[in-house]
């Protein structure tokens, strides 16, 4: 290689079809810029132009070329494209709508996005690309058939309810649950969806063609925003939502999420309260977890009575639990809190524990976050680094004793250049000196 110059390597081979657009474009600008490459993708235009005549011509590049800045390659790739287009096979024609898509913003690209809006009338064609597996293609072909209502009304019910790009969920669901046009079945498929937004959206549309009655078993649902659907469409149907979670409550292994649905639509009545804290000793995790979730939501004071379950062993009850002190975190007890961040106790419980440390401003707290620099996790050490550094100025509230401990610790970590260890260092020694 001379000196100077970049060593080039040939370029891998085509992507495959089921590829995503950004593969085929980035194989075509790697052979414009590599050395020698010919075909379709040459740096000459005349190269490219005879390369379309060729056997070899994969028609993702063929779409390619429709958008080429030359204006001979581009006829004759468009006119190729328009012969051999229908007659290949689903996931090629995917494969070149999604590159046609990915290009059309281009000087000379929108010819590939009118060309699919115009194929979109035949059925074989529509049924590819609304299933095909690059969601821009399928946002396009959903957009385009729901405007020239040639989707039907069940199929965009199931696209609404289960298409896993949130775009297409909406744009879906802006049909399938309008009021009051909204049919029964296609409600029914919404309600169904493992999505919240379709769920959410289904519920809703329950409670606006008076089937708010239907509605009642989202009210546990785990998802918040179908939860508050649920709400509205039972109290508009004239139902009581906390009434019928207080009763789910007594079957909460069935009805994991009823104990942070009645804390939603309650009042804070001291029974309801007492319910939710019996339900955190519940075997269930996910009960406890939705308990923990209610008690946040139904009683700020109940911080004292979670703390405990810090030491739970499902992640999902600890995280609720930490959710709940950190909005308490200048209450929590530093040493409770500092006794669970030793290294014999689990990753969850230490990682939760520091994340409520962070949270308060006091001393003692900035005590315990330098010390986990010392921690064994590098990950835990991190974040108590960057922890302390935000709180640097609470140094000067330790104790000679204190400053003079965590001035060794600093010793020990002096390789730690990001973050405010100069200014820890000067706060604290200004107190060790005081002593």
């Amino acid at each position: 290689m001379r000196h100077g110059t970049k060593e080039r390597s040939d370029p891998p081979g085509p992507p495959a079809p089921s590829d995503p657009p950004g593969a085929w474009t980035r194989y075509d600008r790697a052979g414009r810029e590599g050395d020698g490459t010919g075909g379709l993708r040459a740096a000459s235009w005349q190269e490219r132009l005879a390369a379309l005549e060729g056997p070899d011509r994969p028609l993702p590049l063929v779409a390619l070329r429709c958008a080429d800045r030359v204006e001979p390659v581009r006829e004759r790739a468009r006119a190729l494209l328009r012969e051999v287009l229908d007659g290949a096979p689903p996931a090629e024609f995917a494969a070149v709508a999604g590159v046609a898509l990915a290009v059309a913003g281009r000087r000379h690209g929108g010819w590939g996005r009118e060309l699919l809006a115009e194929r979109l009338a035949h059925a074989r064609v529509r049924e590819v690309l609304l299933f095909a597996a690059d969601p821009v293609t399928r946002r396009f072909a959903h957009r385009t058939a729901l405007d020239a209502g040639l989707l039907p009304a069940e199929d965009a019910a199931l696209a609404a309810a289960w298409d896993p790009d949130r775009r297409v969920r909406a744009m879906c669901l802006a049909v399938v649950a309008d009021v009051p046009d909204a049919r029964a079945a296609d409600l029914d498929v919404l309600v169904a969806s493992k999505w919240p937004d379709a769920r959410a959206a289904g519920v809703g549309a329950l409670g606006a063609t008076g089937r708010g009655a239907a509605a009642e078993r989202f009210l546990a649902d785990r998802s918040g925003a179908v939860r508050a659907a649920a709400r509205e469409a039972v109290r508009a149907d004239g139902g009581r939502p906390a009434d019928w979670c207080r009763a789910r409550c007594a079957e909460a292994g069935r009805w994991p999420y009823a104990p942070v649905g009645l804390a939603e639509c309650a009042d804070r009545t001291d029974g309801d309260t007492a319910l939710l804290r019996e339900l955190t000793g519940h075997p269930t995790a996910r009960v406890r977890a939705s308990a923990v979730a209610g008690l946040r939501a139904l009683d700020p004071g109940a911080w004292q009575g979670v703390l405990p379950l810090l030491d739970d062993p499902s992640a999902a009850v600890v995280r609720e639990a930490a959710k709940t002190l950190v909005e308490n975190a200048h209450r929590v007890p530093v040493e409770a809190l500092a006794a669970r961040t030793a290294p014999d106790r689990s990753y969850l419980q230490r990682s939760h524990a520091l994340r409520v440390l962070a949270k308060g401003y006091r001393t003692e707290a900035f005590v315990e976050l330098m010390r986990m620099l010392d921690d064994p996790h590098p990950t835990l050490r991190s974040r108590a680094a960057l922890a302390a550094s935000r709180r640097s100025w609470l140094g000067y509230g330790t104790t000679p004793r204190q400053a003079a401990e965590l001035l060794d610790v600093l010793d020990r970590h002096a390789d730690a250049p990001t973050w405010r260890a100069a200014r820890i260092r000067e706060g604290l020694a200004r107190v060790r000196e005081r002593g």
